[in-house]
């Protein structure tokens, strides 16, 4: 299961809502590429009060039942509208859904065939695409049963003529579970290996001593089992027509199985057993030491199990996963600051004129040298750091050769998963092919997960996910507008940043701010507990890691050097991305920060914070240090009480341009639903003049706020030119309202191009909205189920149709 991104694992195995279809709610959405939403009921799916009464005091409680009810009822000119002209997109992966297609979101580990095919096997993807199929840039499909009741993907993959043996996890799904549906006991997880038809990966082929789950196709040996505190996972897997060979790292050996029968037919001692690779002449080539940090070694064996010598590799290698060609070459993917594949040729052995290098260095301890390489040295971080491009690899994870010299690798931009790192990683993966001569063939990119995207101006204009940046070109067709551009963090320059060390696994929802000519990138986890600060160069892609708020002590030991208790702002004042004592400051008392329940960042730098139970906070910018990094402190942050009529408050967005605020959350007519744990409110309300001492409650709009067995919620909502959009938790429909008056304006439903479609919205800021120079509005909303975020292009109506009256009281 994922670090983030999901309700809990439990309850969305147990309920089966992982990815939920969207119904047939809205007849005609998005026919012909494009859609129109459906005329609403004015007052029909929201409240509206409207008020103009002036609420004195800056800081001040403002009330709002009192506003109201001093408000003289009056007419109010209701727009029935065409509707809202739309046509549904996407960016971040290869495919967006339609004719369920879509790019899994991690690739632990790959294996190709001498056809080349490419079967692929991750611990976690939100679809249940762990385990995929493709052939010449294509997906053929997914196999299934490694998304539910505890079964879940794993670290390794092998083929052979027949078979696809598969590494999974089954994870206790407590102790009744463990009786009814054969699972394990309580806190136990089981690791080992399911074997699939090779010409049908879903169908399992069954062998004496599988564990056996009615109704499930699904065979599988168990190799392995721990308590779930420890991680034993599988991480080698090879194959040939009579032999399955199993790196079991729990016992610190190599077991072997006959590959038709799966029966054990012996084994042999290896040290922490990663990936295994079986040469042409039935030996095999081993990672060894993949647990401890440092030490691994790629050494050679006859099939026996006796070792005959050590690779040498060049320095720094940081070997993940290997493979050998038709020709006996061995190709080693390196995660290390190369970010190469590293092709070895025995010593006796000529050299293939197109991979000569000019340097033709002999490393000893084996028969091999290093002959080739295949990819920019430096990968992604060479040149213009982050910026993406053939050859330019990051976070390799696999590598495999067809008989045709083809050569495939995966990547996740961070490398194989640790053994304390949870359950995989979720900042994106890329599948590619190139020819022998490094021509790239294609690139299969699923880049997003539980993150968001916002538009940023200049030329290209830009969008900003956590993590990456995309170009648009809006004249090619939906999907087809993005390109990938740039990832944003570097872990060999700034191994401090937060992606690599909060249990996230992704930096969070993306807010992009140009303050003072200088491009700032703030992200929010996905429950609000912190906003991280990054600043940029115009020499690189990479953001650097520049601030940080942080509600309270962070548990582990990052970052180093915080406070031991207490809420705290850090800020890079050496500018070299590291944590010093100086670096942070508090507030008086070294107090815990008031639960948020959302943050904002508004036009001119400023931090907002929407607490739940005592108001609102505001810390405006006071410039930049001389390094460039923007600077907040606890002595001068502005405070507004509760405002009356709330009794919580979940999201907030400020406009400084004309100080009006908005803000969501629960009143006492519509109190908090604790089902709806990540919500934005039953309430949307807005404020004029908000920070002139005479606040104007303009309207208070209900949103869908319910639970269960019919649950509906708003996660976040977006301000943005003349409307109000705000995302239903559920279904990952826009609910669209007019900015000046409060009234629905109607829906933005996923449309064809992305198979009528969305998953959960998970995080507390799932939308964001920009509206071009042509009146055209681009709108972005987290999509977690398939490896991308939502693009709507929306084209508001030139004018209204018709007019009629409501009071409103």
């Amino acid at each position: 299961m994922p670090r983030i991104g999901r309700r809990t694992f439990d309850y969305l195995v147990f309920t089966g809502a992982l990815s939920l279809p969207l119904l047939a709610m809205f007849p005609g959405a998005g026919q012909g590429g494009a859609a129109t939403s459906p005329a609403e009921t004015p007052g029909a799916a929201s409240r509206i009060v409207a008020t103009a009464a002036s609420m004195s005091s800056t800081p001040a409680a403002i009330d709002m039942e009192a506003a109201a009810a001093a408000t003289v009822p009056r007419a109010l000119g209701v727009v029935a509208r065409p509707g809202l002209s739309y046509r549904t997109s996407w960016i971040g992966n290869t495919w967006g859904y339609a004719n369920q297609r879509w790019v899994q979101i991690d690739v632990a580990a790959i294996a190709v065939t001498p056809e080349g095919d490419v079967f692929t096997n991750a611990p976690w993807d939100e679809g249940g695409g762990e385990i995929g199929h493709y052939r010449d840039g294509q997906l053929l499909g997914y196999g299934g049963e490694s998304h539910s009741w505890g079964k879940s993907g794993g670290d390794a993959i092998a083929v052979n003529n027949d078979y696809v043996f598969v590494a999974q996890l089954v994870s206790s799904q407590g102790a009744k579970a463990a009786i009814e549906k054969n699972l394990p006991p309580e806190g136990v997880e089981w690791y080992g290996v399911s074997r699939r038809l090779r010409s049908d990966i879903r169908k399992g082929v069954p062998f004496e001593g599988q564990m056996n789950w009615a109704g499930s196709p699904n065979t599988f040996l168990r190799i392995a089992t721990s308590p779930a505190s420890e991680d034993q996972s599988i991480h080698g897997l090879a194959a040939d027509a009579t032999t399955l060979f199993v790196s079991n790292i729990a016992e610190n050996r190599v077991e072997i199985f006959d590959a038709r029968s799966m029966q054990p037919t012996g084994s042999f001692p290896v040290h922490e057993p990663g990936r295994l690779a079986l040469a042409p002449d039935g030996s095999l080539w081993i990672i060894e030491g993949i647990r401890t940090d440092g030490s691994r070694r790629v050494v050679h064996y006859k099939r026996d199990g006796t070792p005959t010598g050590e690779l040498t590799l060049p320095p720094d290698t940081v070997p993940v996963d290997l493979t050998l060609d038709a020709r006996g070459r061995l190709f080693i993917a390196d995660n290390g600051p190369r970010q190469q594949v590293l092709i070895f040729t025995a010593a006796d052995a000529a050299l293939a004129p197109d991979h000569k290098l000019p340097d033709q260095s002999v490393h000893g301890g084996s028969s091999m040298r290093l002959s080739a390489t295949l990819g920019e040295t430096g990968g992604i971080y060479a040149g213009r750091a982050g910026a993406v491009g053939p050859l330019r690899f990051n976070g390799l994870t696999g590598v495999g050769v067809d008989r045709a010299g083809n050569v495939y690798v995966s990547m996740n931009n961070w490398g194989p998963r640790g053994f304390d790192s949870g359950t995989g990683h979720n900042d994106g993966a890329l599948i590619e092919s190139y020819t022998p001569d490094g021509k790239r063939r294609f690139s299969l990119q699923g880049l997003l997960f539980v993150d968001g995207a916002q538009f940023a101006g200049g030329d290209p204009p830009s969008v900003y996910s956590g993590s990456k940046r995309f170009t648009l070109d809006l004249s090619r067709p939906p999907g087809q507008e993005w390109s990938y551009a740039g990832y944003t963090a570097d872990r060999f320059h700034y191994p401090w940043d937060p992606l690599f060390h909060m249990r996230q696994g992704n930096r969070g929802m993306p807010l992009v701010r140009d303050v003072d000519g200088r491009r700032l990138l703030f992200t929010i986890d996905m429950t609000s507990e912190c906003l991280r600060i990054y600043r940029f160069t115009s020499d690189s892609e990479i953001a650097i890691p520049s601030g940080m708020f942080s509600g309270s002590h962070i548990a582990g030991a990052w970052p180093p050097k915080q406070p031991p208790a207490g809420e705290w702002i850090w800020r890079d004042t050496a500018g070299k991305s590291r944590f010093a004592v100086r670096d942070f400051e508090q507030t008086a008392g070294a107090k815990n920060a008031p639960t948020l329940g959302g943050w904002w960042v508004d036009e001119r730098g400023a931090v907002w914070e929407a607490t739940e139970s005592t108001g609102i906070r505001r810390f405006p910018l006071e410039g930049f240090d001389s390094t460039g990094n923007p600077v907040y402190h606890y002595a001068s942050m502005q405070l507004w009480p509760m405002p009356s009529g709330f009794t919580r408050i979940d999201r907030l967005n400020y406009v400084a341009a004309d100080d009006t605020l908005f803000v969501s959350g629960s009143t006492p007519e519509r109190p908090y639903v604790s089902s709806n744990w990540n919500s934005a409110g039953s309430t949307l309300a807005r404020y004029d003049h908000w920070t002139s001492g005479h606040p104007v409650l303009r309207y208070m709009i209900d949103l869908p706020d319910q639970g269960p067995p019919e649950t509906q919620a708003i996660n976040g909502f977006a301000v943005e030119g003349d409307y109000i959009f705000a995302a239903e938790t559920m279904t990952g429909i826009v609910r669209v309202y007019e900015r000046a008056t409060g009234r629905d304006a109607g829906r933005l439903v996923p449309g064809p191009e992305v198979g009528a479609t969305s998953g959960w919205i998970d995080v507390s800021m799932p939308v964001t909205a920009h509206r071009l120079a042509s009146g055209e509005y681009l709108v972005f909303v987290e999509e977690d189920a398939h490896g991308k975020v939502m693009m709507y292009r929306v084209t508001p109506p030139p004018h209204p149709v018709a007019v009629s009256s409501l009071t409103a009281h």
